[in-house]
């Protein structure tokens, strides 16, 4: 037997290796995720009712319009966030890159005696998200510094660059712009939750059905094992990265298109509310562990309180303590199960 011919059989057997871990990996995921999905759906029945009894408003068509089209940027930027999580790293500085696209998107809009066309302006756009997301991924992946530092650090950075670029609100004249965040289908869903909802699918078969996908998960789920089946872990968790990034600036750009102007504000502690929403949904912090589903479902849930807070007149840094309390509660929950699973692993050896 040639060298060629051992070559290519000890590749297939990496891939069928790899190919079998995923297939059991992602059947954990589904029924453990599936229990976390059903959960949270029970709890927004009852949160649905808790917030009708109290104010007849909240259950309204009226109302749940506003929710969903309110709720849309959230859910768009946790999409994102999701392979990142899942991979086993943190990106803290999202909220940082949808301000940042916000601002550039709104002065691109404003450049004296030039007009761009609008398909350039987003591409624009989009590369905010990119290259911030390449940034994050080289520092954490080839230079080797935690995650967390990294993103913390370069949310301050371009945080303080938003602020450079602009210290009071730029309107965007576009109307043909506009209607990427102010289109209704049926003058009742949103076209940015038509956006999410598609986003969020094409994810889900992308996570599930690419080889890429399967590596996110596989490299959050254990390393070691990752890279005895042959994937590049460091290059998974770059590319986890520059989806992150892109899809904050897309989720920055229709955001812009929704309100019609751009804040260096925006963006300002949504890194937050958008983990909370992730690991709500059952994303594990530890990595390799959860599904879109669930955090479709955490998107309604924490959109539908900050809603129904307002209607009962909660202050508003009460509604973030509520979002916090969330978090905590969210993550305390995530540990014990690894704790569990940890244990079931000792006891089984």
């Amino acid at each position: 037997m040639s060298m060629i011919q051992i070559k290519h059989e000890n590749k297939n057997e990496v891939e069928m290796n790899r190919d079998k871990t995923f297939k059991l990996s992602f059947k954990f995921n589904i029924s453990k995720s599936g229990t976390v999905t059903r959960s949270l759906i029970i709890v927004y029945i009852v949160m649905v009712i808790f917030f009708s009894i109290i104010n007849p408003r909240f259950f309204t068509f009226g109302n749940f319009k506003v929710i969903l089209a309110t709720l849309a940027i959230s859910g768009i930027v946790a999409v994102g966030l999701t392979p990142v999580v899942l991979s086993g790293v943190f990106d803290m500085s999202i909220g940082s890159i949808f301000g940042l696209t916000v601002v550039v998107v709104a002065k691109l809009f404003n450049l004296p005696g030039i007009e761009l066309p609008i398909i350039l302006i987003i591409l624009i756009g989009l590369s905010v998200g990119f290259i911030i997301g390449s940034i994050n991924g080289f520092l954490v992946t080839k230079i080797g510094i935690n995650s967390i530092i990294v993103t913390l650090g370069t949310l301050s950075i371009f945080r303080g660059l938003t602020f450079y670029l602009s210290l009071n609100n730029i309107s965007i004249p576009k109307e043909k712009f506009l209607i990427l965040g102010r289109f209704f289908l049926f003058n009742y869903i949103s076209l940015p939750f038509i956006i999410f909802i598609l986003l969020l699918l094409a994810e889900h078969i992308f996570l599930k059905n690419t080889i890429v996908g399967r590596n996110i998960y596989l490299s959050g789920a254990n390393q070691l094992a990752a890279r005895l089946a042959g994937i590049n872990v460091k290059i998974t968790q770059f590319l986890a990265y520059i989806i992150s990034g892109t899809i904050a600036s897309f989720a920055g750009i229709v955001n812009a298109a929704q309100v019609g102007f751009a804040n260096a504000t925006f963006g300002t502690g949504y890194e937050f509310k958008i983990l909370t929403i992730v690991v709500l949904g059952g994303v594990s912090l530890s990595g390799g562990r959860g599904t879109l589903a669930g955090v479709f479902v955490s998107t309604l849930i924490i959109g539908s309180i900050s809603n129904g807070l307002a209607l009962i007149d909660v202050p508003i840094n009460w509604r973030d303590a509520v979002i916090g309390i969330i978090l905590i509660t969210a993550i305390l929950f995530d540990s014990l199960q690894n704790q569990m699973r940890i244990s079931g692993k000792a006891k089984k050896e």
